[in-house]
């Protein structure tokens, strides 16, 4: 049985915690764990994280920075904090407002599980017979974005953006070793660090994109639209900075 941790960054999300839910996905799933990061909320945010943590005191972990650090840091402290436990195989971060459900990171275990891959990341991808709910300007801002990051990338990725995504432990601990250049963009730059350490070939045959069953759009994003006007700029500083590190041999 694989012992999945999922991190959860938040940031001021006292008034909309879904307790509830949390609980409902940990009850009977005695190898799940959730990771709870206090990014230097400055709600009552804290104290909502302690007192979920006394419900479950064997599957929640909370950690706490004294200052706000953005969504890329606050996650990668989470998940270097996670692997901490040798237990852990698989480990993932997800949204606080649970935009997606996390019922959906069993599903992302799954099906590294059933492959060779080091990771699994969900993609929001609309079809018959599945609820994904989004506003229509941030789809269509998204999906510039996204078509940008991918000729970047050289990879054919749909949607480097969904905050649903799980990693082997062993890969996880070379993929957050080092502090991310983007506070929010920093999905891209994991693609470019698996490229770095798989070249192009083998980074299409070890990760997985999963399309997700269940998207609901939540509202209070920290991301404006504002910040996908900035986002050609930020990928291109992105871009620039892999470009320059030294590759790591195609095929290896």
């Amino acid at each position: 049985m694989n012992f999945l941790a999922l991190v959860i960054p938040c940031y001021n999300e006292a008034e909309r915690f879904r307790k509830e839910d949390f609980s409902d996905f940990l009850k009977g799933r005695a190898n799940v764990f959730l990771y709870f990061v206090n990014d230097g909320s400055t709600d009552q945010t804290g104290v909502v994280l302690q007192d979920f943590r006394q419900l479950h005191p064997g599957q929640v972990k909370v950690l706490n920075l004294s200052v706000n650090v953005g969504k890329a840091e606050a996650v990668r402290q989470g998940i270097l904090e996670a692997l901490r436990s040798r237990q852990i195989a698989v480990v993932g971060y997800f949204d606080a407002d649970l935009s997606t459900p996390l019922q959906e990171g069993l599903r992302l275990m799954v099906h590294m599980d059933q492959s060779s891959a080091v990771m699994a990341f969900g993609s929001r991808i609309k079809r018959l017979g599945i609820r994904l709910d989004r506003h229509p300007f941030r789809h269509y801002l998204g999906r510039i974005f996204a078509t940008e990051a991918s000729l970047l990338l050289d990879l054919p990725v749909y949607d480097t953006q969904c905050g649903a995504k799980v990693f082997r432990a062993e890969a996880a601990r070379e993929i957050f070793d080092r502090p991310f250049l983007s506070r929010w963009f920093f999905d891209v730059e994991i693609f470019f660090r698996l490229k770095q350490r798989f070249g192009r070939a083998r980074t299409e045959q070890l990760v997985i994109e999963v399309p997700l069953n269940e998207w609901v759009e939540q509202g209070g994003s920290r991301v404006k639209p504002l910040d996908f006007l900035r986002a050609p700029f930020e990928l291109l500083r992105i871009w620039l900075a892999y470009r320059a590190a030294k590759p790591a041999a195609e095929g290896r």
